[in-house]
């Protein structure tokens, strides 16, 4: 069901032994000479072998024929390369290593984002966009840090994406603290990163308020990642007061935007704004555009070579030929 053929247009060469025959016994001889032909004169032992089989030989020379066509075939199944696969396509490593941090602060339970058409909190939409967009890094090592009053790894570095996935859609608000420290979240990344061998390393933060907690000031943090290779990109997530809307309350009052743009400037990355799923979704596609390797390795399918099938065929074929022939010839 899974065969493929490395060389099919090899079978084009089937009806050459025809036209070599039709040559051989049509256009040699002294009729070939009246037309001005130049005819093939081969060898006598090979004529008379030849003889033997031509189709106006007797069945005995017609089944010889038939065993001949059918080693020609098999020989050129054998050419085209034929092989099956034979395990599951690896995606080779890019060499790339990413850590998504998310904010599990309070304001995270705001219920401001649709999905599937209801209305769910922040956590919920974020948690469905990101479990997708590590599921798509095929090849990369993810980790996820997890960040509140403080930053803590929930997810080691790893080609383990289901875990990394898995460790996200776990996530639960408030399980980090009430508050936002994006520098410890920052520092965490860096600790995690700095001795990594990974020739790229990215730090993709996403946070709906303003750091208010930790030791770390993110814009320092960001500057002693960008010292060590690691890129940071931000995302700022909220929805906008709705103008036509009666309710005076802003719900991304507590989002710092110039915080995380200026965050994202020290990591030599890019800040984003997310005030919807669509919104978020398209970030992170985004993300994954900038962050794609320049020339991804192709992925590797694992085939099992079908070659000596077919030429083990041929020489079956061609050995009961031969083996035909000399009982032929064997005097009664």
């Amino acid at each position: 069901m899974n065969l493929s053929l490395a060389w099919p247009w090899v079978f084009l060469l089937a009806p050459l032994p025809l036209l070599f025959l039709r040559r051989l016994f049509l256009g040699g001889g002294s009729g070939a000479e009246a037309r001005g032909e130049p005819g093939i004169e081969p060898p006598p032992r090979l004529r008379e072998a030849l003889e033997e089989i031509a189709p106006s030989a007797p069945s005995g020379g017609r089944l010889a024929l038939i065993l001949l066509w059918a080693a020609w075939l098999a020989l050129l199944a054998a050419l085209a390369q034929p092989s099956r696969i034979s395990g599951a396509v690896i995606q080779p490593a890019t060499g790339r290593a990413m850590i998504l941090a998310l904010d599990l602060s309070f304001s995270m339970e705001r219920k401001d984002f649709q999905l599937d058409g209801r209305a769910v909190d922040r956590l919920t939409a974020v948690k469905s966009v990101a479990t997708e967009f590590v599921r798509a890094r095929e090849g990369d090592r993810v980790g996820l840090i997890l960040f509140g009053d403080q930053a803590f790894s929930a997810a080691p570095v790893t080609y383990d994406l289901s875990a990394a996935a898995q460790a996200a859609q776990e996530a639960q608000i408030g399980m980090a603290g009430r508050t936002t420290a994006i520098g410890d979240a920052i520092g965490l990344a860096i600790l995690k990163l700095r001795e990594d061998p990974a020739s790229r390393k990215t730090l993709v933060l996403l946070s709906d308020g303003a750091n208010n907690a930790g030791e770390a000031e993110p814009e320092d943090a960001a500057a002693l990642a960008r010292s060590f290779g690691l890129r940071i990109h931000t995302i700022g997530l909220g929805s906008e007061r709705d103008p036509n809307s009666r309710d005076p309350i802003d719900p991304s009052a507590d989002l710092d935007e110039a915080a995380l743009r200026r965050v994202a400037e020290a990591g030599g990355g890019k800040f984003f704004r997310a005030r919807t799923t669509g919104e978020l979704s398209a970030v992170y596609d985004e993300i994954g555009k900038i962050e794609a390797s320049a020339a991804e390795a192709p992925p590797f399918t694992p085939r099992q070579d079908l070659r000596n099938w077919p030429l083990s065929l041929a020489a079956g074929l061609l050995l009961a030929l031969g083996l035909a022939h000399l009982r032929a010839r064997r005097p009664a």
